[in-house]
Order: structure tokens, then C-alpha cells, then sequence
């Protein structure tokens, strides 16, 4: 683990295949059947981290169908128990103590429009001291059906505002730039059901329309550092922001918790 772990440093993500078992891969897929049959509705809203925009935007339906923290669902679709059997592997990967902020299930189709250039990070009311997201391929993904790319090294770089998902643009708010992921090597792994990159949450990365008409279903998860800090003015409109104590270590959330964007 401490050669991944050097290369996530340096490049910003590393490639893992096969860290889902294949049994774990079949109860996420199941996921999404149960949920769908039980009628748990997915995410609609995008997060605006300071205000509501000007004007109108489509709901979050019209980027992917995502279904956020799956791990506080309760009955059948729960997702706790992968995310508990991951923090292991996640925790040693890291050389530190983590806690598990969240995690979302979600799938793109051919009616979902691309995903722009964003950083996880700005979308968070914390001090990140280090970070992880575990990104778990459920299907075979590939250019045809809207792999996510990644701008290699661009964690080192400034962390920019978070952007309007529908726009790519900085949201109302946001102070500012988003790298330009250009002067990067960008990268568009192809992974097998089970593969996952694990990558860094200031890391530019996005993902095009799926034309390939197969499904393209993924399970993410965000790890930070427990000495990680709450700081509320990030993202004021965090569903977390109101529940925590400025300036406190991040600690163990109620369970996990947490929210975000998609890709």
C-alpha cells in the first residue's frame, strides 16, 4: 500500500483493481433494483454551497440518477455494510485514521447530460487536513459510456470555487477560479466491474454523456482525516453545516453522514 499510497501523493489518484469483490459488486447493483422498486427518491437538488442562483436550473435528474448516503436508507438498499467492509482497506491505504463522510450510488444514462470540471473539496464545510474518494465501478466503463476523467496532478494545485454542476461556471458566491484542467495530463481510466480509483478531493475531474446505451452505474465514497476541522463558512448550505461545532475535529460523524456532488 505505501507505493499506491506515494502515487496518490504525487499524481493525485491511483488505480485499484479489483477492490470490490465480486459479491460486493452484486449487492451494489441490487441496490439500485430495491431502491428503485421501493420508491426512494433520488437526489434532485445540486449543491448550492452560499445561495440559490439566479434564474433557473434543472434539477440534478438531468446529470445522472444518484441516490446520496444510501448508507442511512432504511431496510433493503442500504449500503452501511460496504462502506463498513471498505474502511479497512481505505484506512490502511492511508496510513491514518479516517472517518467515512459519505458515499452515493449513482448511474448515468444515455438521457443524462455531461458532467463539468469540478473539485469535490469547495462543496464541504471542512478544513480538509487529507482526504479520499473511492470511486467503485459497478459496470464496464469506458469513453463510450461516460467514464470520469481526471486532470493528473491538479490536486497540487489551488482548490478553485465549487461550480455549478449545470453550468460549469463558479456558483454565485464562490470566490475564486477553477484550474484551467488543460495543463494537466488528463486521463480517462477504463475499469472493470470491481476496479476503483481512488482519488484526492481538490483533484479536476468530470465525466461525458454515455452513448454506448449500457448501463453505467458506480458506488463513490469520501474518507477524511479525523483531525480535518468544521468550518461552516466553506459551505454554509451543507446539509452538515448546521450541525457542527465550528472549528471542531471533524471526529466520528453519527454514523457516516455527509454530502456532495456526483460525477
Amino acid at each position: 500500500m505505501n507505493g499506491a499510497r506515494e502515487e496518490f501523493e504525487r499524481s493525485g489518484l491511483v488505480i485499484v483493481r479489483g477492490l470490490l469483490r465480486e459479491e460486493v459488486v452484486g449487492s451494489l447493483r441490487r441496490c439500485f433494483d430495491v431502491l428503485e422498486s421501493r420508491g426512494v427518491p433520488t437526489s434532485r437538488q445540486v449543491l448550492y454551497t452560499h445561495r440559490d442562483p439566479n434564474g433557473v436550473r434543472g434539477d440534478l435528474g438531468a446529470l445522472m440518477q444518484q441516490w446520496l448516503n444510501p448508507h442511512r436508507i432504511v431496510g433493503d438498499g442500504n449500503t452501511a455494510e460496504p462502506m463498513r467492509d471498505l474502511r479497512e482497506l481505505v484506512v490502511e491505504f492511508a496510513g491514518r485514521s479516517l472517518v467515512p463522510f459519505q458515499d452515493v450510488l449513482m448511474s448515468k444514462r444515455a438521457t443524462h447530460r455531461e458532467f463539468p470540471w469540478h473539485q469535490d473539496e469547495p462543496f464541504w464545510p471542512v478544513d480538509c487536513v487529507w482526504g479520499a474518494i473511492v470511486w467503485g465501478a459497478l459496470d464496464p466503463t469506458d469513453g463510450s459510456n461516460g467514464a470520469v476523467e481526471f486532470a493528473v496532478g491538479s490536486h497540487l494545485g489551488e482548490e478553485g470555487p465549487a461550480v455549478d454542476l449545470h453550468t460549469g461556471v463558479a456558483q454565485d458566491g464562490a470566490p475564486g477560479e477553477l484550474p484551467d484542467p488543460h495543463r494537466f495530463e488528463i486521463i480517462r481510466p477504463t475499469l472493470a466491474p470491481g476496479d476503483a480509483v481512488i482519488f484526492h478531493p481538490r483533484m479536476l475531474h468530470r465525466s461525458g454523456e454515455n452513448a454506448s446505451g449500457r448501463l453505467r452505474r458506480a458506488w463513490a465514497s469520501t474518507w477524511l482525516s479525523t483531525d480535518s476541522r468544521w468550518n461552516r463558512d466553506r459551505a454554509p448550505r451543507h446539509p452538515l453545516a448546521s450541525r457542527a461545532a465550528q472549528g471542531a475535529p471533524l471526529g466520528e460523524i453519527a454514523l457516516f453522514g455527509g454530502a456532495t456532488c456526483g460525477d
